[in-house]
C-alpha cells in the first residue's frame, strides 16, 4: 500500500497539523488490512465514494459506493485500532497535532471526538463545506487539493481560547527528564488539578495522565525505529522514564497487543516514515 505525503504550506497551518497524506488505489480488487496504534496525534479522513462500519476497536471502509463524501475522526483510543480498506479509495487523510483540530471546529474536541472512531459531522452545517469538497475532488493533482483544502481550513480557523495554558501543559506532560506531576503541572498554569482536569479532557479528549502515557509509548516507539543510539529495550524504555522494563512490556502489550521485541520485528513505516502500521495483509 502507497501514500504519499506532504506537508502544510500556509505557516499558520503548519503550527496545528503535522502532515497530509494522500491514498488511491486503482482496482475494485483493492484488499489492504492492518493496525494503527495509539497516538498523540489525530486523523481526518476526508473520503469520496465510500461505505464506513465504525466499531469501538475497528474502521471498515469499501470503495464503490454511491455516497459522495465522507469524513472519519479518529479520536483518542488506547489499545490497537483494526483497519480494513477495500475497493476503489480516493482519501485524504490529514494528521493533526494534539490541539490542532480544535481551532477549526465549532464545539469542543471532546464532543465532536466521543469515540475512538466516528463520522465527522462538524462542518456539515457549513455552507462551504460543499463547494470546498466538490472543488478538492474536482481535480486530481495533489499539489492543487492541498490549496483548495488549506482555503477552507483558514476559513474555518478561530483562535482557541486557552491554547497558550494548554501548549505548556502539554510540553511538560512530555518533558520525560523532569516527569512533573500533575498536580505539579496544574499549578503552574494557575489552575487546581481538578480545573485542569477538566479543562484538559474538554480540549484533547482525554485525561491528562492517559496522554502522557500515549505519549511515553510513542516516544519510545520513535527511539526504537528511528535512532541509532539505543542499543537495547531497555535503554529504550529507560529513556522514555518507563519505572520498570515489566512495565514497558505492559504498556506496549496494552497497545499494540504485542510485547516489544515481537512489534518492532513486524511493523511498517509509510508516508516518509511518519505512519507505522502492523499489516495484517495487504493483497493490492
Amino acid at each position: 500500500m502507497e501514500v504519499k505525503t506532504h506537508y502544510p504550506k500556509h505557516p499558520l497551518l503548519r503550527k496545528y497539523i503535522e502532515y497530509y497524506y494522500f491514498l488511491k488505489t486503482g482496482s475494485a480488487d483493492f484488499r489492504s488490512s492492518y493496525y494503527a496504534f495509539p497516538h498523540m496525534l489525530h486523523s481526518l479522513n476526508i473520503h469520496r465514494d465510500v461505505t464506513c462500519e465504525i466499531d469501538v476497536d475497528s474502521i471498515i471502509v469499501r470503495g464503490g459506493s454511491a455516497n459522495k463524501h465522507l469524513m472519519v475522526l479518529q479520536g483518542r483510543y488506547d489499545r490497537p485500532l483494526r483497519i480494513e480498506l477495500s475497493g476503489i479509495l480516493d482519501k485524504i487523510t490529514i494528521a493533526f497535532k494534539p490541539l490542532g483540530l480544535n481551532p477549526f471546529i465549532s464545539r469542543p474536541f471532546s464532543e465532536v471526538a466521543r469515540d475512538t472512531s466516528q463520522v465527522f459531522t462538524d462542518w456539515s452545517d457549513d455552507i462551504g463545506c460543499k463547494a470546498f469538497l466538490d472543488a478538492f475532488y474536482s481535480t486530481g493533482a495533489e499539489d492543487e487539493r492541498i490549496d483548495i483544502l488549506e482555503t477552507y481550513l483558514l476559513s474555518r480557523y478561530r483562535p482557541l481560547e486557552g491554547e497558550d495554558l494548554l501548549l505548556r501543559a502539554l510540553a511538560m506532560l512530555t518533558d520525560f527528564d523532569s516527569e512533573h506531576s500533575i498536580p505539579f503541572i496544574a499549578e503552574h498554569i494557575s489552575m487546581t488539578p481538578r480545573s485542569f482536569h477538566r479543562f484538559f479532557h474538554k480540549n484533547l479528549g482525554l485525561p491528562p495522565a492517559n496522554f502522557r502515557k500515549i505519549a511515553r509509548f510513542r516516544h519510545a516507539m520513535q527511539n526504537r525505529m528511528f535512532s541509532s543510539r539505543f542499543r537495547s529495550l531497555t535503554e529504550i524504555g529507560y529513556k522514555s522514564n518507563f519505572s520498570d522494563q515489566s512495565y514497558f512490556i505492559r504498556i506496549y502489550k496494552e497497545m499494540t497487543g504485542d510485547n516489544p521485541r515481537k512489534l518492532f520485528s513486524s511493523i511498517d513505516k509509510l508516508a516518509d516514515d511518519h505512519v507505522i502500521f502492523k499489516f495484517i495483509k495487504d493483497l493490492q
